[in-house]
């Protein structure tokens, strides 16, 4: 589906006119806020233009950072267009009316932060500090601290949003672009590559990595906690630095920042992208109609905590903006465990949303006085032309807007001085938690390893907690474990968190001998520790104690167990793939047919394919029809990533029990990447779809004709929209099409011609056949233990309880019928190919 990397601007595009923009007084009516929240105009064009970062200085003077280059800048001999602009309120009525141009000449200045009596700007290639020293309000210094920040790609996703860290250096977000960062002042210094968000000592001007890539804007709450965001995910948290991880290298865990929030869950349907709801009141749409009612665009994220001027609902909260949909969400923050949740304040509103399709927030700042004060662009059309295909780019109106720019203040009516309460310091105990458990890795003495061991029994289940456990006690595991065993009760239940520190544990040891300081343990301890052990490179199941064989040798009969917990049950089958195929393999197929138990069925899978038996792929391919689109990649992926099992799998295709379609392009090319001639030969055969020549060949003709897309959209309507949206038109049965409009005419022609060419897992089409004699057909859009749901034509869904339903298999072909193209004139068809590309 659609590309939706860019950072802020993923916009309304030009499907349907926009309207006029608003005078500044219209602007504000058009605002609807939460209960208990005014808005107030601070400033508005022709004082300021294009804002994009705000910050305030010591003297309450507000400086802003205009972008009034965004998104192309200046053609050649044109001077860069961006400033940065002092605002102030000289008579005191809450009204900035005064202007002065701090500084000019700027590419595309995007973060603004007052430093040392001067300002530190974000400006790729350069992070420059700019300083006012003869007092006339014009910077008449200007340092480049650092350079080397990518100017390629997207203007909207190079390094911004400066912002001050609890340890005195200043933060930098990524974007998206990159860069080699050198500092001018000590060409002495390697220069640091940028993969990540970075930080600098002001001082010093050392430059380091840190964890996380925010696309726009970061904010840290009073205790320190870092908060990111990406375009669909407005709430990031950095839960810790890899530097912890590296102190035992044979931790294997990567993760470092959470996703905060409850994503929806779409289901590939309508965009194939997870987003977080909001509701916005405006009539903009988005690039795809999958990303309607969802963030597609979040950026400023800001973390809101002590004296406010709004309302206590809004207490330790962290905002976001979304300029797509013309609104700023907020959410609120719930410690748990080593990182939070964030969940909407509002249960369906947002902090402040607006009728106005210009309204563009971007970045948000606390004023001196407590109140929020918003940077709303206000364009006609926010986004940058990479992202948008040929033909609705050379249609969009990039530059309406550019000298309009307006500053919001948002506080509560009733203003109540509200600090931070004690029991919010109070539920901050697990993140202090969190930090001491990483701290006592640096301790080498026998009661921190103690210490570890009950942290890592306490909280097993917290993957951050259990990293920050392991992380700490590279070198003495043996230690850790005494400990741990002490601290076990004896009928403690051994969760999947608890298996992997085992499973650890057993990994760390070097010889079979040294599983016996578990000898006494409970079995589902040993179980734990074996399994790991046995993951070890090069390891064998010889020379075990006593006790762990004899684990060993029961391992099928506790993976067929249903009497035991699913935790120990799916330990097990892993213990299984290291005995013979004659005692081991009949019980692992059964279970990965099984799919009453998905989690128990996925590690049988993963066990049962690493078995050289022919038997595997015809056992698992046999059901092919009766699979979920999950459960198909499931099966198909863990097949041909066995090279053994790759002749199989072909075999299933020669002899029709596995459709070609069902190879999406990724597999196609795994397979006939194989180095074995042979195989590669037969894949070539086998999985290069017909593609109906003679009428393709007739078809082509339909591109030497004139179009008129208008008359395309009519096509449109009346033969594809049952099934596809396009333009907010249609049905969300098929894929969402707006993503087509990068393909050349050639290539849709082709997929119109031959729909069952490819055809994505997501939009595989089902028939059901009820207890009843009812027949129901379409896509799988619900699937449950309980029921499923087929969505067929003009997006009409019917469900069935499973204990009514008599037959569930997947048809061979697309829904979209083959033949379609015959149905209309070739000038029907060159018009909906225009339509379908965006011409006008």
């Amino acid at each position: 589906m659609i590309r939706v990397a860019s950072i802020l601007f993923v916009s309304a595009l030009v499907a349907a006119p926009l309207p006029s923009p608003l005078a500044p007084a219209d602007a504000l009516k058009a605002f609807e806020a939460a209960p208990g929240l005014r808005v107030e105009l601070v400033a508005a064009e022709p004082l300021v233009a294009s804002p994009c970062a705000i910050a305030f200085d010591s003297k309450g003077r507000l400086f802003v950072a205009e972008n009034r280059g965004y998104p192309i800048g200046p053609t050649e001999g044109e001077k860069p267009a961006g400033v940065i602009a002092m605002l102030e309120d000289t008579d005191g009525d809450g009204r900035m009316d005064k202007r002065t141009v701090f500084a000019e000449g700027l590419s595309f200045p995007n973060g603004v932060l007052p430093w040392n009596g001067g300002l530190i700007v974000t400006c790729a290639p350069d992070v420059l500090f700019l300083k006012d020293n003869d007092g006339d309000g014009v910077a008449d210094e200007r340092r480049v601290l650092l350079t080397g920040f990518a100017t390629t790609g997207s203007t909207q996703l190079r390094v911004n949003a400066p912002t001050v860290g609890p340890d005195g250096w200043i933060y930098l977000a990524a974007g998206l672009s990159g860069g080699t960062v050198t500092c001018p002042e000590h060409p002495e210094r390697s220069p640091l590559k940028m993969t990540s968000d970075i930080r600098f000592n002001p001082k010093t001007l050392e430059v380091e990595l840190v964890d996380g890539k925010s696309q726009y804007g970061m904010s840290f709450d009073v205790f320190g906690n870092r908060f990111i965001c990406m375009n669909r995910v407005p709430v990031q948290h950095v839960v810790f630095d890899s530097k912890w991880l590296k102190r035992n290298p044979r931790l294997a865990f990567s993760e470092t920042v959470q996703d905060c929030n409850e994503r929806n869950a779409f289901n590939g349907i309508n965009g194939g992208h997870d987003g977080v709801r909001l509701f916005p009141i405006s009539s903009n749409i988005t690039t795809a109609d999958g990303h309607a009612g969802s963030f597609s665009a979040a950026c400023g994220v800001k973390v809101w905590q002590g004296k406010s001027l709004l309302t206590p609902e809004c207490a330790n909260t962290v905002l976001s903006c979304d300029p797509t949909g013309n609104l700023i969400h907020v959410d609120r923050l719930t410690p748990k465990g080593a990182t939070f949740t964030a969940t909407p304040a509002f249960a369906d509103r947002e902090l402040l949303a607006s009728r106005d399709d210009w309204f563009r927030p971007v970045f948000l700042a606390k004023g001196p006085e407590g109140a929020l004060y918003v940077a709303d662009m206000y364009r006609k059309v926010i986004e940058h032309p990479d992202y948008l295909p040929e033909e609705v780019r050379k249609h969009t109106d990039f530059e309406t807007g550019k000298t309009m720019g307006r500053i919001w203040r948002v506080k509560a009516e009733k203003p109540t001085d509200q600090r931070i309460p004690m029991a919010i310091l109070l539920l901050e105990t697990p993140r202090v938690g969190f930090r001491k458990i990483l701290e006592l890795g640096y301790d080498s003495s026998a009661e921190a390893t103690k210490a570890l061991a009950a942290a890592g029994l306490d909280h097993s289940e917290d993957k951050w907690m259990r990293a920050a456990v392991l992380s700490g006690i590279g070198g003495r595991e043996r230690a850790f474990l005494q400990a741990l065993l002490a601290d076990l009760p004896r009928d403690a239940k051994v969760g999947a968190g608890l298996a992997e520190v085992l499973g650890y544990l057993g990994g760390s040891f070097s010889k079979p001998s040294d599983l016996e300081i578990a000898g006494g343990a409970p079995a589902s301890v040993r179980l734990a520790l074996l399994t790991g052990y046995l993951a070890g490179a090069g390891r064998k199941a010889t020379g075990l104690p006593a006790s762990f064989q004899a684990l060993l040798e029961s391992s099928p009969a506790v993976a067929a167990d249903k009497s035991r917990n699913q935790e120990e049950r799916a330990v097990a089958v892993k213990l299984m793939a290291r005995l013979p195929w004659e005692r081991s393999g009949e019980t692992l197929l059964k279970l990965a047919l099984d799919e009453s138990v998905p989690e128990l069925a996925a590690a049988a899978l993963k066990a049962v394919v690493a078995y050289p038996k022919e038997d595997i792929s015809v056992a698992l391919l046999a059901s092919w029809s009766r699979y979920s689109p999950a459960r198909r990649d499931a099966v198909l992926g863990a097949l041909l990533g066995v090279p053994f099992h790759v002749k199989g799998v072909l075999a299933a295709v020669e002899a029709k029990r596995l459709p070609a379609s069902a190879f999406t392009g990724v597999r196609r090319r795994q397979v006939l990447a194989a180095k074995d001639p042979a195989i590669k030969a037969q894949a070539e055969k086998l999985l290069t779809v017909s593609a109906r020549p003679e009428a393709l060949a007739e078809a082509t003709k339909a591109l030497a004709l004139k179009p008129n897309p208008s008359d395309g959209r009519v096509v449109f309507n009346a033969v594809c929209a049952t099934c596809h949206r396009l333009d907010r038109e249609g049905h969300a049965v098929g894929p969402d099409l707006f993503d087509i409009r990068r393909q050349t005419k050639e290539n849709i022609l082709f997929h119109i011609v031959n729909p069952d060419a490819e055809i994505a897992p997501a939009f595989t089409a089902y028939l059901a056949e009820a207890k009843d004699g009812r027949v129901l057909s379409g896509i799988l859009v619900g699937d449950t233990p309980t029921s499923i749901t087929l969505r067929g034509p003009l997006g009409l869904e019917a469900s069935l309880l499973r204990s009514d339903l008599a037959k569930l298999e997947s048809l061979p072909g697309s829904l979209m019928p083959t033949g379609l193209e015959a149905g209309l004139s070739k000038q029907q068809l060159s018009d909906l190919l225009a339509y379908l590309k965006g011409e006008k």
